[in-house]
């Protein structure tokens, strides 16, 4: 039987929001959905551990009927029997030295770590949300720079050709221009491309189809941070404190101490209780005699004592094999705080390049604009020439370029970082859900 397509429909009219597009992604991704139902099956699990500590009770019901010859003194004698009996079993372990508890404890670990790991998926389903949001709105405005340019070397080609008309220019001035014009309008091409790309990757982890178009909020309505709020020590702090993933390996970490404990509780004796109640009736008839029926009440009561002095070193083994396993456990969280260190330094680091390249960029964006002005102005007054007009405009086409990318990258480095200290999973933008 396969499996039905799963595919979210969106408003293609009203521009969506980063936090409405999270509140989309998190509704209809699979990897969140896989996640829970894995917390679930954690959940499940603690259950069944819990219900050790209640006894189990039986209800049973049997019929029977035979003809059968027993021999009896020296004669084999035909024996016509049947046999109705209802009974209740009740099984119930009484003392078994904190077995059961340590599985429960252990389960009780496991079910943490799932809803924690469903959590880390939800705080890596934010940020790559966020990342390919981030993504197409520098891909848009490139794509809008690239067209600006194109109308600049549009206007910078007529005029050349309006000076050449009239005697001002030559023909290599206006092949330059048109030249310039081209590589323009290759640019814009390439930019649409890529816009289209970024398009379908968003799409793609919202669970839509690239093919029927929607609409996001634009980079000019989102405010760009100046300034980080904490220090680099407090970033790694709050994610020692706060990352789901590295929550989930100290949840296994008990889990696996709860496993020691179970495995040594192998060496103590486990008290038992057995015993069962129930009603017979039966009737029966020997070869030539009279039949006959009875019933009656019985009963059945067992204490046992069990107490495994030789399994042939299998305790030992599962407790070296237990301890081994939080040795492991606690390996993988140290080396989990070293990459989160690590990674939460470089993010930090960028965060703090990104907003120093972002005052770069104005600057360049808005001495660049003055230095086109002012070439085409002069060029138009037949101080410059053609190469000085199409000099400017590349390089203000270069800064157009590098102020988008700089606005999108602070966004993208601040919401890396916060990844990185779990601060994402708290902080994103919300959409219509709370």
């Amino acid at each position: 039987m396969g499996v039905a397509p799963h595919e979210v429909e969106l408003n293609s009219q009203e521009p969506y929001s980063l936090g409405q597009l999270i509140d989309i992604a998190e509704s209809n991704n699979p990897s969140t959905r896989a996640a829970w139902d894995r917390a679930k099956v954690a959940a499940a699990s603690v259950g069944v551990a819990k219900s050790e500590l209640y006894p189990t009770i039986i209800a049973s019901a049997s019929g029977r009927t035979f003809l059968n010859p027993p021999l009896l003194y020296r004669t084999f004698v035909l024996q016509d029997i049947g046999a109705f009996e209802t009974a209740l079993n009740l099984n119930y372990t009484l003392v078994d030295f904190g077995a059961r508890r340590s599985e429960i404890t252990a389960t009780q670990a496991r079910l943490l770590a799932a809803n924690l790991n469903f959590n880390n998926e939800h705080l890596v389903l934010v940020q790559q949300v966020s990342l390919a949001y981030y993504n197409l709105l520098n891909a848009i405005g490139l794509r809008e720079a690239a067209a600006v340019t194109l109308n600049d070397a549009q206007a910078v080609e007529d005029a050349a050709q309006d000076r050449k008309n009239n005697g001002l220019a030559t023909l290599p001035d206006l092949l330059e221009a048109k030249a310039a014009t081209a590589k323009a309008n290759y640019d814009l091409q390439s930019a649409i491309g890529a816009e289209q790309a970024a398009f379908g990757d968003l799409a793609t982890i919202l669970t839509a189809t690239p093919v029927k178009p929607f609409k996001v909020q634009p980079l000019a309505e989102l405010t760009i941070p100046d300034a980080l709020d904490q220090s680099v020590e407090d970033a790694i702090h709050t994610a020692y404190q706060q990352r789901p993933d590295l929550l989930a390996d100290i949840a296994r970490v008990k889990a696996a101490n709860a496993e020691v404990k179970h495995a040594r509780s192998a060496y103590y004796p486990q008290l038992d209780f057995d015993g069962e109640k129930g009603w017979l009736r039966a009737w029966g008839e020997q070869e030539k005699l009279p039949g006959t029926y009875g019933k009656t009440y019985t009963y059945d009561a067992r204490l046992s004592l069990k107490w495994t002095v030789f399994d042939g070193f299998r305790r030992e083994s599962r407790i070296a094999q237990a301890k081994a396993e939080r040795t492991a456990a606690e390996e993988e969280v140290h080396e989990r705080e070293d990459h989160i260190a690590d990674h939460v330094w470089s993010d930090y680091a960028n965060a703090e390049t990104a907003l120093q390249q972002r005052k770069a960029a104005t600057s360049l964006l808005a001495a660049s604009s003055e230095s086109y002005s002012a070439a085409v102005d002069s060029y138009k007054d037949g101080v410059r020439n053609i190469l000085d007009v199409l000099s400017a405009e590349r390089e203000l086409a270069r800064a157009r370029a590098v102020d988008v990318t700089a606005r999108t990258q602070v966004l993208e480095s601040f919401t890396n970082l916060s990844f990185r200290t779990g601060d994402l999973l708290i902080n994103h933008p919300k959409g219509k859900n709370p």
